[in-house]
Order: C-alpha cells, then structure tokens, then sequence
C-alpha cells in the first residue's frame, strides 16, 4: 500500500509528538534557555485552584471573548488539582509550562486559529487544556507567566498568541517542537531519543515478524 505524502506527514508529527518521545527533548531545551526545571510535572493544588476560583467570581480575573468565567468556574471547583507539564523559574520568576502536540490533525501540524478555538475557545471548549492558564499564584508565590509547547509554527502566530493572552488575561509565549528540535545544542538529546525510537521500532518489527505470516505486498 502507497501513502501520500500528506499522510506520512502527519504519521510523522504523530510520532514526534508522542509524550515520551518529546519530553526529554523539550526539558533540555528549557535547561538550555537558561530555565531551572522546579517540578516536573507541576502540581497546583486545591486552595491555589480555590484562589483562581475566587477570583474569576469577584471579577478580579477578566477573561476575553470566547471563555465564559461561570461554566470555567464550575469546572474548576470539581477538580482537586492540576497538573502542568513544567514548574520553571528564570531570573527570579516562575512560569508554567505545558507541551501538547495535535500535528497528526493536519499534515502540517501548524497550530492555527481554528485549533486554538477548539481547545482553548467557546462556546463550549475543552477547559481543562487551557485551565493551566489560569493559575497566577502557586504556593503563594506569583506565576509570571505560561509557555505553550504546540507542534509547528503557522502564519497566524501572532494572532494565535495575543489570542490566548487577551482570552486568559496572562502573559503566553508559545513555542514550537519543530523548531526546538532544530537547536544544535539539543543533538545529544535528540539523538538518544532517536536511538529509543529505532529500539522500539525494531522490536515491534521483531514481533510482528514472528507472530503474523509474510503476506504478498498488497494484500
């Protein structure tokens, strides 16, 4: 069977974008930025998520078009905690970072506008993804602001990211895994996990070899 290039595209970003498979990568790239990694994952607890509560009541946290402050609200107070990718502290300010990867629903794996409203936007968006943005202080100490890890970069970067920050009223800086993984300081990493990949690869070749008979191509 042939694939198109579009499909073996978006297989690839699946791949990349697999958890175990990029999160070494990116946590070297923090290193390498100058970050100190706090907590991995992060963890924000019942009164921290209380104070988000609060303040989302008493108006004191403004949310932008498209997020409605009562249904996140409700959302908020059935859970115990959350649990970011990454507690990171740089020059004395502590940020949130989480690493998602939707590249395999487009074979460019661009983070767009149309992806952005359907995981962090209205009417009715899948709050838990964006929930993290909400966090402002963390064991009494001031959150300065979040990173978000997506796939790949697309034209409407600019919008995408004062998109965010007008909807979740937080500083957002948004970072690419294609474009992490072309930092030269990162090829020790990449390469150990490249190694991982073919080990598992073999292994799953190994097994299926000697489990299922050798079929005629195309059928």
């Amino acid at each position: 069977m042939d694939f198109s290039n579009a499909q073996i595209r978006a297989f690839r970003h699946w791949i990349q974008g697999y958890q175990n498979f990029y999160e070494p990568i990116v946590e070297a790239y923090f290193r390498h930025a100058g970050y100190t990694v706090l907590a991995h994952p992060a963890k924000v607890g019942a009164g921290d998520i209380q104070r988000i509560v609060d303040a989302l009541f008493d108006g004191h946290k403004r949310l932008g078009p498209g997020l409605d402050s009562r249904a996140l609200q409700a959302l908020l107070k059935r859970r115990s905690r959350l649990q970011p990718d990454f507690l990171l502290e740089r020059g004395g300010r502590r940020y949130l970072a989480e690493l998602k990867s939707w590249g395999g629903f487009t074979a460019s794996g661009q983070f767009d506008l149309r992806l952005m409203a359907d995981y962090f936007l209205g009417p009715k968006p899948n709050a838990y993804d964006g929930a993290y943005l909400l966090v402002d202080w963390l064991e009494d100490a001031p959150i300065a602001g979040k990173l978000l890890v997506v796939s790949s970069r697309s034209p409407q970067h600019d919008q995408v990211q004062a998109g965010l920050q007008r909807a979740y009223d937080t500083p957002v800086e948004l970072l690419y895994l294609d474009e992490i993984f072309r930092t030269p300081q990162l090829a020790g990493a990449i390469e150990r996990q490249l190694r991982y990949l073919d080990a598992a690869v073999a292994e799953l070749k190994q097994d299926f070899l000697a489990s299922s008979p050798v079929l005629p191509m195309g059928q």
